[in-house]
């Protein structure tokens, strides 16, 4: 028996068969188009906003129970960067002698650990920075991801000082100091250099 007679028999005609085939592809081609009335499509249009250009974002105080531990003795800074697409937390502190050391939380065998150093020159304009921003102004205080945003990774920053939160999306909302001390801080994490 021929294919076009299983076909038939299956009360499936070669049309119905092209048919389909057409509005499949029809389909995939639509669903794959991101634009509609010449804007971009997405989940919340103010994601666009937050990611491209300076939006002032209206901070909210960290509830009590969800702040971290105050910062040990010989610890200068401290950032805690939990979820993205892994879900994985991570905790990133800079010592009083410019040791980093970075774990992710809840790793077990300890796979994850690295120890970098940052140079005496690089950790003492960060701490004079530290100084110059004091950020005890924003202590408690969260800059929150849009409404409906998904995948950020929010960020935990701890100083002498105090701490506060952001994620990646609310970033180039922060106010001046505290984007200056996200900014020194992704420098000294970029330049630590492994022992």
């Amino acid at each position: 028996m021929s294919k076009l007679s299983h076909l038939k028999a299956a009360n499936i005609l070669p049309n119905q068969i092209a048919t389909s085939l057409a509005l499949t592809t029809i389909l995939s081609i639509s669903g794959s188009l991101t634009f509609i009335h010449n804007f971009p499509a997405f989940a919340d249009p103010i994601n666009t906003d937050y990611s491209s250009k300076k939006v002032e974002i209206k901070p909210v105080v960290i509830p009590q129970n969800q702040l971290p531990e105050p910062l040990q003795r010989a610890v200068i800074f401290r950032e805690i960067s939990s979820g993205g697409i892994t879900g994985a937390t991570y905790q990133t502190v800079l010592l009083n002698d410019g040791t980093l050391n970075r774990i992710r939380i809840g790793d077990t065998n300890d796979s994850e650990r690295s120890v970098r150093k940052v140079s005496v020159e690089q950790l003492k304009q960060f701490k004079k920075l530290l100084q110059k921003h004091n950020i005890a102004k924003f202590n408690n205080l969260s800059y929150p991801a849009p409404r409906g945003a998904a995948d950020y990774i929010t960020y935990t920053i701890s100083s002498k000082e105090g701490t506060f939160q952001y994620n990646d999306i609310s970033q180039n909302g922060l106010p001046n100091k505290l984007q200056s001390v996200v900014f020194a801080w992704k420098q000294i994490k970029t330049n630590a250099k492994p022992l």
